[in-house]
C-alpha cells in the first residue's frame, strides 16, 4: 500500500520514532530503505488476514528486522512477553518503549 506523507508522519510520531516491537530508534527518512541505518516500515499491528483494519489506528512503525520476523503473525505470537494475548489496540503499547537515542533527522 502507498502511504501518504501524512500517514507516515502519524505512524512515526505516534511511537516517538521507535519500533513498536523492539523499541529501537528509527530514522524517518529511512522509510522502506532497508539498506539504510534504522530503516523501518509500516506494519499492521493486527494483520489484515487476522481481521485487522487497514486504518491508521492499526498501523505501527516496525524496524525492518522486526517486521520480517513478525511476518503475518499476531503481536503476542511474535513477542509473547511484551504483548498480551488478544490485545488488539496498539495504543496501549506505544508509550511503554525501551529507552533509546532520540531520532535525529538526516542522521
Amino acid at each position: 500500500m502507498a502511504y501518504t506523507d501524512e500517514d507516515l508522519a502519524f505512524v512515526f510520531n505516534r511511537a516517538s520514532g521507535k519500533c513498536i516491537y523492539c523499541g529501537d530508534a528509527l530514522i524517518r527518512e529511512s522509510y522502506e530503505q532497508p539498506w539504510k541505518p534504522r530503516a523501518w516500515e509500516v506494519d499492521h499491528f493486527i494483520p489484515l488476514a487476522n481481521g485487522g483494519a487497514d486504518q491508521p489506528e492499526n498501523w505501527v512503525p516496525a524496524c525492518v528486522n522486526c517486521k520480517a520476523f513478525k511476518g503475518g503473525g499476531l503481536p503476542w505470537e511474535f513477542l509473547p512477553g511484551r504483548f498480551k494475548q488478544g490485545e488488539r489496540d496498539p495504543q496501549s503499547y506505544l508509550a511503554a518503549k525501551k529507552p533509546g537515542p532520540e531520532n535525529v533527522a538526516g542522521e
